[in-house]
């Protein structure tokens, strides 16, 4: 049975002034700024907590910018962003687009930070907002709500952004768990330009009311507030227990790299080429360090393991982290 949650969420308060999402830049007083690199869906959580506690800890300025993993990584490899650290929303973009001689060893290791899940969440104001409350009851199903006519339903792009191929593997998945093989049917073609925007930009319009509801990391909608939906984990991608059932499926990118299901995990690195090599070590390790700030902005906790070359693993870090990432 799903549920609806409406929970207050703890705003942290730090001095100084704060980046924005577009790559704003807040200065500390003698030390460089650090650049980050980011998965979009942690927009507010960069530029409202993690950045700014960083500033206020460290010293250290601070720029973030967020994108899609996938195409936040492929600016990497491309030589059209070189951040000091980079954050990502799956370990397979690191393990594919970054690491190997294929792709210029742009990076040689990562660190899972932390886990998340798939929600779908709407707009309280929606015309449908009563049909999806009877959904959270239990006394419909979500997916019948999003049959209903003229409900605009929105998702993440699959070609640059995890949660949008993520948001295939859930429909596709909840097509067995409820035996109903035409839900993935609601999401049209794999690119449908009705559904699939940017992850800010369709943030933006489920806020705004443009679209009634999506599917996001619950962590998005906690700092944003917005009611949702719990969907079983069975098909959330939120659950280890069920990554067999997850990895069935797979996405292929527009390069060829096949992507399967996995658990929802956020890594973070150095890439190789960062300029402000100290500043990153501070900010990695801040990071790996704040599991109570993490929890507040609804994050799971998980084992910091390693992917890539552990012996590549800076050894500033080495302590804070634990076992090895198998995909």
């Amino acid at each position: 049975m799903t549920r609806i949650h409406r929970r207050k969420f703890l705003k942290l308060s730090a001095a100084g002034a704060v980046g924005t999402a577009t790559g704003g830049v807040a200065f500390a007083a003698d030390k460089p700024a650090i650049s980050v690199l980011y998965a979009g869906s942690l927009a507010t959580v960069m530029e409202k907590g993690i950045g700014p506690a960083f500033m206020k800890a460290t010293g250290y300025g601070y720029q973030g910018e967020a994108q899609g993993s996938l195409g936040g990584a492929q600016m990497i490899r491309d030589h059209v962003r070189t951040p000091d650290v980079f954050v990502s929303a799956d370990p397979l973009v690191n393990l594919q687009v970054l690491m190997g001689p294929q792709n210029g060893n742009m990076v040689k290791w990562f660190t899972v930070l932390a886990a998340s899940q798939l929600v779908l969440a709407y707009n309280p104001q929606s015309k449908f907002a009563a049909k999806f409350q009877d959904a959270a009851a239990g006394h419909i199903p979500w997916y019948e709500v999003l049959e209903t006519p003229g409900v605009r339903f929105g998702r993440g792009d699959p070609s640059i952004d995890p949660k949008g191929y993520r948001t295939l593997f859930l429909f596709n998945l909840a097509a067995k768990y409820y035996g109903r093989q035409d839900i993935p049917k609601l999401l049209g073609d794999t690119m449908n330009p009705a559904q699939v925007f940017p992850e800010i930009a369709l943030l933006a319009r489920v806020e705004s009311g443009q679209l009634d509801a999506g599917i996001f990391y619950k962590h998005e909608i906690l700092v944003h507030h917005l009611p949702y939906l719990e969907l079983p984990p069975q098909i959330n991608l939120g659950d280890p227990h069920f990554s067999k059932m997850y990895a069935q499926e797979s996405y292929t990118t527009g390069s060829g790299e096949r992507i399967p299901g996995a658990p929802i995990l956020f890594t973070v690195t150095i890439p190789e080429a960062a300029p402000h090599r100290d500043a990153a070590l501070a900010f990695v390790r801040f990071v790996l360090t704040s599991e109570a700030l993490l929890r507040q902005f609804g994050f799971g906790i998980v084992e910091h393991s390693v992917g890539g070359d552990s012996n590549a693993v800076p050894a500033e870090l080495r302590a804070l982290t634990s076992g090895v990432f198998k995909p």
